[in-house]
């Protein structure tokens, strides 16, 4: 018997040398990735904040603020598109503030649970003995009803830096996963009644920027800062001010009389538009999909039983280098200069692992008597 988590089967399709540091050596960083730490600091937010039923708990953001540990900045794009340095904290509250504002408290969403660690077991997809082979853990974010259709969702909240896109998530392998284990584990804990199915997944993204602060016009586009042609324009026959009066007069000047007279003056549309900063998309899936996914675990298990056996001589460990894009090894992987050191065989790499990283047991929270 061994086990795998839902989160590690990414890690392991990337880069199973990557894989094998973080999962069976347990190498942890002495100080986390930005987007893991905040990321999770998000998760913990929403968890407080769907409770079980139709209440809410503690407003996500003053969560956020509680558990985000120390001073951390955060590289994230403001409204001009361009990659700046922001407070952490301050991301996350006012990220936090304003999805409450744009969602308010769901009210459709009848919360069935959050946070729901699960431990099931899987077949060997080919020796029939082995029926306690591979012991799969995870954690749901949540399970809900929508109380207008009736049908039941699990959730998936996710922290992006971009733009949001839904292209891929039907070929999503770590929530797609969740989903085909969940039906029978949450039957099987009461979670879920006689009957009952899950429908599919909920995908709920946020997006790390901060609000837009530039004004918008009735259709919801943004503008940019007003000239003095703008204030003119809008302020022309106002309390009798002339052209000819209004263009004697400083901005300041200008702003102040359409103040006064409670006028808002925008200047032209921006061509910058902000990206949306939440989406969410319901990923139906269906019973195919479901022993699709099984079998694809399964598969996946198979390599990760022999390399946790060292059995490199039958399945050789090896590395997936990418030199661009959003998962390139520099910007990606917490291994990449030991991964540098290691490739040129350097023995140091052992005393680079040694300072830089802590061991953890990647399994610890999820509880083995409860399997």
């Amino acid at each position: 018997m061994f086990q795998m988590r839902t989160s590690e089967r990414g890690t392991l399709k990337r880069c199973p040398q990557r894989w094998y540091w973080s999962t069976v050596d347990g190498l942890v960083p002495h100080r986390a990735a930005n987007p893991l730490w905040f990321g999770a600091a998000v998760h913990d937010a929403l968890a407080a904040w769907y409770l079980p039923g139709s209440e809410r708990g503690p407003h996500p953001a003053e969560t956020f603020d509680a558990v985000l540990k120390g001073d951390r900045s955060f590289l994230v794009t403001n409204e001009e598109e361009e990659k700046e340095y922001a407070d952490a904290r301050e991301l996350g509250v006012d990220m936090l503030e304003h999805y409450v504002e744009h969602y308010g408290k769901d009210e459709s969403w009848h919360v069935i649970a959050t946070e729901q660690t699960f431990q099931v077991w899987i077949p060997h997809p080919r020796d029939r003995s082995r029926k306690r082979w591979l012991r799969y853990v995870g954690t749901f974010d949540g399970v809900y009803r929508d109380v207008g259709t009736g049908e039941i969702f699990l959730m998936e909240h996710k922290t992006a830096a971009g733009g949001l896109d839904p292209g891929w998530l039907t070929l999503d392998d770590q929530a797609g996963s969740y989903w085909a284990v969940a039906n029978s584990k949450l039957r099987s804990s009461g979670v879920l009644k006689k009957g009952e199915n899950i429908a599919g997944i909920q995908y709920n993204f946020l997006r790390k920027a901060k609000r837009d602060t530039r004004p918008r016009d009735e259709k919801g586009l943004y503008h940019n800062k007003p000239q003095k042609r703008h204030y003119i324009e809008a302020l022309a026959g106002v309390d009798d001010w002339s052209e000819d009066e209004l263009t004697k007069k400083k901005i300041d000047e200008l702003d102040s009389i359409a103040a006064a007279n409670m006028i808002e003056v925008l200047g032209d549309v921006s061509e910058r538009q902000p990206q949306a900063w939440f989406e969410r998309w319901p990923v139906y899936r269906d019973q195919k999909e479901r022993r699709t996914m099984v079998r694809r675990i399964q598969e996946e298990a198979t390599y990760a039983e022999a390399w946790r056996a060292e059995r490199f001589d039958e399945y050789p460990l090896y590395k997936t280098p990418v030199s661009i894009g959003p998962m390139a090894c520099k910007t990606n992987c917490p291994f990449v200069r030991m991964c540098e050191l290691h490739e040129q065989g350097d023995s140091g790499w052992e005393e680079f692992r040694d300072t830089m990283f802590t061991r953890a047991d990647p399994y610890a929270a999820h509880d083995r008597k409860s399997a």
